[in-house]
């Protein structure tokens, strides 16, 4: 993915379609360099606009809508029980075993190292489906199905686990993320939208991105 874009288009419908965004790139609060603003260039004549978020640090895939109808039908399609999100999320340290699923309570604040889930009286249900993909003595890459949609879910409920994901500047240490950084020449949060499954207008739909490169730097696909 070029460095100088702030996403990729991956299927362009009339109405809709699927981008790939690039990690550091904002959804829509930096005008001029967010994925609103490279969308508001590709369709000059239409109303882009996002029916559904990722952080600013997380990569991979995203749907869009060209109008305010399908926005909302969107929107409505993304939020059914039909519909899956799973992520790639790189961890720090060997998970010897994993649970079914996180299901500590979160706040929907964007919260802080000391105390993830927040106050406890702003703690709302919450789950995350959890497998491993591979690992080795320093890492283990999961995969990661949200249930709910909480803010930072998988990143806090993995600072929770013990094992905070590589380059969260929020949630793991600093230090510990910048020796990372030397290492490997990457200062990127570890956390990438893998796969997005919906139905819409009676159709079934699955959208993928790829590992991206840097997964595969940090653990090999050799690694067991």
């Amino acid at each position: 993915m070029s460095e100088t874009l702030a996403a990729e288009i991956i299927t362009a419908y009339a109405d809709w379609g699927v981008l790939d965004k690039a990690p550091g790139y904002s959804v829509h609060n930096e005008p001029g360099r967010d994925v609103l603003s490279f969308l508001q260039k590709k369709f000059p004549k239409a109303t882009p606009s996002l029916p559904h978020r990722l952080d600013q640090e997380t990569s991979g895939v995203l749907i869009f809508a060209l109008n305010p109808k399908t926005h909302t039908d969107l929107q409505i399609a993304l939020s059914t029980h039909e519909s899956s999100k799973k992520y790639l999320a790189l961890v720090r340290g060997e998970m010897k075993t994993a649970p079914a699923s996180w299901t500590w309570p979160l706040s929907d604040k964007a919260e802080g190292r000391k105390n993830p889930q927040g106050l406890s009286t702003d703690r709302k249900p919450c789950e995350t489906r959890v497998q491993i993909q591979r690992q080795n003595s320093y890492f283990t890459i999961l995969e990661c199905e949200i249930l709910t949609g909480r803010q930072h879910q998988i990143r806090k409920h993995a600072a929770l686990a013990k094992h905070p994901l590589v380059g969260d500047s929020r949630y793991n240490e600093k230090s510990y993320n910048e020796k990372i950084a030397k290492l490997y020449e990457t200062d990127r949060l570890f956390l990438h939208a893998q796969s997005l499954v919906f139905q819409f207008q009676d159709h079934p739909y699955i959208f993928e991105s790829p590992t991206p490169d840097e997964f595969s730097r940090l653990i090999p696909t050799s690694g067991r």
